[in-house]
């Protein structure tokens, strides 16, 4: 038995009042609980309603343990980000990085970017969170866990722009390689993020289906 769209929106509405707040991690929840719910529906000849208060009363501490544990996983974003590398998009990309940058890094306009490319990258980030908190705050007056998660990926990176990138900024064939490298990592975050985006966009459709 599927729940009614009203239903899905009873579930939702119960799990903001009990302080999840982020719309990711409720659209998991309510995954979840409604699939628990309809199966228990069918097996015990019940309401929704009557369901689904014996369900919460039933799994209440570990339905929960979900919202409150959510930062305690932060490595695994970082392990998710890092197995991007081995996607054939991300992998291709990377190659076409590879093979562009060893073909023309002697080009002036090439070693330009290079020399200014901490520059850049700052630039990107501060454009990347403005994006996001315009979009997803001011507009769509939401909070997604995965973006703020993706931001510890980003801080890493930045981290590595930081304190990896500049102390060899003069030594050039140490300095090329970090470079392509970090090029690459960025090429990886912005793939990562682009899935992270559809995979929520299509749970928090599936409600309306």
């Amino acid at each position: 038995m599927k729940l009614s769209k009203n239903q899905i929106e009873f579930i939702d509405k119960f799990l903001k009042r009990n302080g999840v707040e982020f719309v990711d991690i409720r659209e998991e929840m309510i995954d979840h609980i409604a699939s628990a719910v309809e199966e228990k529906m069918i097996t015990d000849n019940t309401d929704f309603h009557d369901t689904f208060v014996s369900y919460v009363n039933l799994n209440r501490n570990e339905l929960f343990k979900m919202n409150k544990n959510i930062w305690r996983f932060s490595f695994s974003e970082i392990k998710s980000y890092l197995h991007y590398f081995l996607k054939p998009a991300s992998l291709s990309v990377n190659l076409f990085l590879l093979v562009l940058f060893f073909l023309f890094r002697t080009n002036e306009n090439v070693v330009l970017f290079k020399d200014n490319f901490p520059f850049y990258f700052m630039l990107s980030m501060l454009i990347l969170s403005l994006s996001n908190f315009v979009y997803f705050t001011l507009i769509k007056k939401k909070k997604y866990f995965f973006i703020e998660k993706n931001y510890i990926v980003l801080m890493i990176l930045y981290w590595i722009n930081l304190f990896l990138l500049k102390p060899f900024e003069n030594n050039k064939t140490i300095s090329d390689v970090l470079v392509l490298l970090f090029m690459m990592l960025c090429a990886t975050y912005i793939f990562y993020t682009k899935e992270q985006i559809q995979k929520y966009i299509k749970l928090e459709k599936r409600r309306f289906l």
